[in-house]
């Protein structure tokens, strides 16, 4: 299929699988509306068929029912997408039936005879109507496969100029055997098709076949009756033809030999190449990113005797030696015992001949062959960890045999390269397939950066990069063998380099993409010195500098996009609250969406009185708001009566709508999925997007900052209102901790100070399935007892979980808050929640089962009321050494920066975000808490080329608008990223 026409096809398929999910995303209607409208514009250009027109006319009148889709119920929503994927599948079909029989027309043999020869003995030609449409509506046509890598993407077709049709093919480094064109028959669409041929492979009897006698239509019979060589596969010819001899297949003009299949190199096999896909390499450039895992020096091999002679651990222990060695066989056999079979052999040092065995080898699993393989007398190097036993003992299992040297032979000085395990394939191939690989297409790989990127920031050029990784030089210096074995080289930065600038250029375009909507602006530069002259306390300098940067944006037409993030405790909802008072003071409206019905609260309360002073009206609506007085409250708020509202989900239902919203502050957003931050979002006024504040209390590092958060602007709270002690945290051990914890918890409730109680889990039951380990001593502590426990020893405790219905579990936090409890036990459902000034005290049972992060926000519950607060750790049994390496952190500081940044080294991205958060990077290469100076590199450069090229239109820009195509393939376009 042309690109446009396959670009069109993906840009209504996208949307369409979007709604599968999901048919009630905002703005989802227009979509679909904007995208069939495309695809019908150039299906209409086709050249007039039966079967296309029907086709056409098929999607148009669909089209046309989806003007009524907003109105539509969830129901009928879903059953129009669902004929809207039968409609596309069957137009892409003949789409692709019509590129396949215009290109015949214009002639395949001269077309054939013109292709570069690199490009054949890769693809074949697929039958018509092979086109398929997958369960989840994704159509593959006959012209899509094999799966092309640098393949458009619908998602991108807003922000990159679409790429040119007469884009040559790119070439393998090592071409193959050229094969004659085939001349196309009278009937074209009955031409056997033949599978992709290996790359490097000889000749086929295929290729070898005559060619269609001119005139005729029909193929001269063969001289003789030949079969098909291995891996040719060609396609079985009608039975009316079975004498015919193979055609050749003339690959496609575009295809890419990086998107081949892995069975396409030479010596992969289609059993191999099942295994190679079982671990997600399907292509050959699959195998390009298959970078090592680690590298054996083997330059200089020890020999046997050398190793064994090497010092042991202390007390004479067991020394495990990680390496090489040269050892001479002396007895292979085959073991087969207690149901199980391996291959053992014996080896002895090859200094002396009559040296007795020392090194016991074991191979398990099956390894026919073995004895012939190694016979006695052999030299053979090995790779692998040796087990040293004693002096004249030692033992391997599964190690690499690296080379079988000849009689007298030394070994060949190498660096070798071990992969990643893939099931039932030997390293030996693997390696050898890797090899294969960049030889053939190692040069061809374009992840996007560009050559002047990589002078500017002194990196390697990703070919090279590529080929060092797979096979290091023998030459290599010790300072960048060391640096490869670390995976820090300049060709590991390259890789990460190259990840992280796809990713800020993606970021940089979607904001360049946003700067075109419209937002009302909200000019009011005196919202801070109003904001301030009424709060009974001074403002930080990072609060100023916040509400300052918040200002500016809120004053342009430009929508706001911003993050404001900050440690407990530091006044966020201050500056949201400024920011809600130049919106409110210039005649708009403001939004403030908190995930619970406490919280919202809690918010509503502290800003009436600010807001009350300044004029301006603020509402409360949630789920527990009576009826009648929701009704009258979404009246006024449709009015434009009310300046501010406050909510919860409350605030996506149907019923809310707003006069002239202009503001949408997101409380805690990683607490709210995507499409809710939208759906809040998409109330404003038709034409306009309003603003957007997310709020966070997680402090973020700044790497995921830039990349998950990237097309927001950041606004950091990084210092604490004057006045706010940090929490004295112990950890406490064993019953004895546990007994120290009680006391405290009791010297501080008969003070009339108030306390939590965190445990992992709510109940005693609950031990499968919630993360106990069944090596640890005692089960983890759950709420439901330690609530009884406790309440049999104080007064006023309450029990609060997730399993509560969420009105009793707000009324527990409210008794709690106004003083009708003392101790609150509860899970984790406390981590963001009320306001509680006179806790004072925060207790938490198993706190090495919690991840650093959390643990801070734990912490953050308690010391709000300016007083000495305590935080205990309690902790039974042994713990593992990153549970210790937390709780070591957790007391050396309270800085929640740092914490964070502690949090994801230990954790990774996606941890630290959540598993509802959207926009994690999922990168093979970089690493978010090493490469900070890195991204930051990258975000430069991305941008530098993007101020020149904003659509990537130029030529040496191609291979960056074909990565961008790939990242942004699987990204919601439809606002989702940030809302």
């Amino acid at each position: 299929m042309r690109p446009e026409r396959a670009a069109a096809v993906d840009a209504l398929r996208r949307p369409l699988q979007l709604a599968q999910r999901n048919a009630k995303i905002p703005s989802l209607a227009v979509a679909l509306r904007l995208a069939c409208d495309r695809l019908l514009a150039l299906a209409r250009a086709a050249a007039p068929d039966a079967a296309l027109l029907a086709s056409v006319a098929a999607l148009a009148a669909w089209r046309q029912a989806l003007a009524d889709f907003e109105s539509w119920a969830d129901p009928q929503r879903r059953q129009a997408v669902d004929e809207g994927l039968a409609h596309l599948a069957r137009l892409a079909v003949e789409l692709a039936r019509e590129d396949r029989g215009a290109a015949e027309d214009k002639g395949a043999a001269a077309a054939a005879e013109r292709e570069p020869v690199g490009a054949r003995g890769v693809y074949a030609p697929v039958p018509a109507g092979a086109g398929r449409a997958l369960p989840q509506g994704r159509l593959v046509s006959a012209s899509m496969e094999p799966k092309p890598g640098p393949r458009s993407s619908a998602s991108a077709a807003p922000l990159l100029a679409a790429p040119s049709a007469a884009t040559p093919a790119r070439l393998p480094a090592a071409t193959p055997t050229r094969l004659p064109a085939a001349t196309p028959t009278a009937t074209p669409a009955r031409t056997p098709a033949a599978t992709p041929a290996s790359l490097g492979r000889k000749r086929t009897a295929a290729a070898k076949a005559p060619p269609v006698a001119a005139g005729t239509g029909t193929t001269p019979a063969p001289a003789a009756k030949e079969p098909s060589p291995p891996g040719a596969g060609a396609t079985a010819a009608p039975s009316s033809a079975k004498a015919k001899a193979k055609v050749a297949a003339k690959p496609p003009p575009n295809e890419d030999p990086l998107a081949a299949p892995t069975s396409a190199l030479r010596g992969i096999g289609p059993a191999f190449a099942a295994r190679l896909a079982g671990r997600n390499l399907s292509t050959v450039e699959d195998l390009l990113w298959l970078v090592p895992r680690r590298y054996d020096d083997l330059r200089t091999v020890p020999s046997l005797a050398e190793v064994l002679a090497r010092p042991r651990g202390p007390k004479d222990e067991p020394a495990a030696v990680v390496g090489a060695l040269v050892a001479v066989v002396r007895s292979v056999r085959m073991v087969f015992a207690r149901g199980r079979r391996w291959a053992e052999a014996r080896l002895a040092a090859p200094e002396d001949p009559k040296a007795p065995p020392a090194l016991l080898v074991r191979w398990f699993g099956g390894h026919p062959g073995i004895e012939q393989r190694l016979p006695a007398g052999s030299k053979v190097v090995l790779s692998g960890s040796v087990r040293v036993l004693g002096a004249a003992r030692a033992e391997m299992a599964n190690p690499e045999i690296v080379e079988i040297l000849a009689e007298g032979g030394a070994p060949a000085p190498r660096i070798a390269s071990h992969y990643p395990m893939v099931r039932g394939v030997p390293p030996t191939r693997l390696r050898a397939a890797c090899a294969l690989a960049c030889e053939r297409v190692g040069s061809l790989v374009d992840d996007g950066v560009p050559a002047s990127a990589e002078r500017g920031c002194e990196l390697p050029a990703l070919g090279e990069s590529l080929a060092v990784l797979h096979a290091p030089p023998v030459s290599l210096e010790a300072e960048l063998f060391a640096a490869l074995v670390r995976g820090d080289s300049p060709w590991h930065r390259r890789l990460a380099f190259g990840e992280l600038f796809a990713l800020a250029a993606a970021v940089a375009l979607r904001r360049a993409h946003r700067r075109g909507d419209r937002a009302p602006a909200c000019p009011d530069p005196d919202a801070a010195t109003q904001v301030a002259a009424v709060v009974p306390f001074p403002l930080t300098a990072a609060q100023r500098r916040a509400i300052a940067e918040i200002g500016r944006d809120l004053a342009a037409e430009i929508p706001m996009n911003r993050l404001l993030e900050g440690d407990v405790g530091a006044g966020k909802t201050l500056v949201a609250l400024a920011a809600a008072v130049q919106a409110a003071r210039a005649g708009n409206q403001v939004a403030l969406m908190a995930p619970t019905s406490v919280l919202a609260e809690q918010h509503a309360a502290s800003w009436r009185g600010v807001a009350a002073a300044l004029g301006l009206r603020v509402a409360l609506l949630t789920a527990a708001t009576p009826r009648p007085e929701a009704a009258t409250l979404t009246a006024a708020l449709a009015r434009g009566e009310l300046d501010v509202v406050v909510g919860t989900h409350a605030l996506l239902s149907e019923g809310v709508a707003f006069a002239r919203l202009a503001l949408c502050i997101i409380d805690e957003q990683h607490r709210f999925g995507v499409a809710q931050r939208v759906a809040l979002r998409d109330k404003g006024p038709s034409g306009t997007t309003p603003h957007l504040l997310v709020m966070t209390a997680t402090p973020i590092p700044r790497t995921l900052a830039l990349t998950a958060y990237g097309d927001l602007e950041l606004s950091i709270l990084d210092e604490l209102p004057p006045g706010r002690e940090p929490a004295k945290t112990r950890v406490l051990r064993g019953a004895r901790g546990e007994a120290d914890a009680l006391r405290v918890i009791a010297s501080r409730v008969a003070a009339g100070e108030r306390a939590f109680v965190v445990c992992p889990k709510i109940g005693p039951a609950e031990d499968a399935g919630l993360g106990y380990d069944e090596d640890d001593d005692e089960p983890w502590r759950d709420a439901q007892t330690v609530a009884a426990e406790l309440g049999a020893a104080l007064p006023r405790v309450g029990l609060v979980h997730g399993r509560l219905d969420p009105a009793a579990r707000d009324a527990v936090m409210r008794d709690f808050r106004d003083g009708r409890l003392s101790v609150l036990v509860a899970t984790t459902v406390i981590e963001v929640g009320v306001d509680v000034p006179e806790a004072t005290v925060m207790a938490i049972f198993d706190a090495d089962r919690f991840g650093l992060s959390q643990l801070h926000q734990l912490r953050g519950r308690v010391g709000r009321g300016g007083g000495k607060s305590h935080c205990l750790l309690l902790v039974r049994g042994a713990t593992t050494e990153e549970g210790a390496r937390r709780l070591e952190v957790m007391t050396e500081t309270s800085d929640g920066f740092r914490i964070a940044e502690e949090d994801l080294r230990l954790r990774g991205p996606g941890e630290v975000l959540g598993a509802r958060q959207a926009g994690v990077p999922r990168l093979r290469f970089g690493d978010l808490s090493q490469h900070t100076a890195l991204l930051l590199q990258a975000r430069r450069a991305a941008e530098a080329v993007l101020e020149q090229d904003p659509r990537l239109a130029r030529p040496e820009h191609a291979g960056l608008a074909r990565a961008l195509r790939r990242r942004l393939e699987d990204s919601d376009l439809f606002g989702a990223e940030s809302g």
